[in-house]
């Protein structure tokens, strides 16, 4: 019984673990955000709303300011939904205004 104690305590501590660490990369508080933005000198939420829309128009569901992997900066991820339904998944490089990758969702 104890070994099944430490396992499930063992489990549980991984798990909230990881689920930090999964938060700190990703940020879709938009006061957050923000204060990133201003901090690196990144563009706009709003410039890269539009980059994403000028790409696929439609709505923008969601927007996340994620950490480049290997320590490349910054990127917005846009969640465009066009007038179909179809959804489209939109990387931005956030210091450049860059188009990193158009996929659909």
């Amino acid at each position: 019984m104890k070994n099944l104690n430490k396992m499930t305590l063992a489990t549980l501590l991984a798990s909230a673990l990881t689920f930090s660490a999964a938060t700190a990369i990703a940020d879709d508080d938009l006061a957050s955000m923000q204060m990133k933005v201003e901090q690196f000198g990144l563009i706009s939420i709003d410039e890269a709303k539009n980059i994403a829309l000028q790409e696929k128009p439609g709505v923008v569901k969601d927007i996340e300011l994620d950490s480049i992997d290997n320590g490349g900066g910054w990127e917005y991820e846009v969640e465009v939904v066009q007038e179909d339904g179809t959804e489209w998944d939109i990387d931005i490089h956030a210091k450049t205004g860059e188009l990193r990758k158009v996929e659909r969702d």
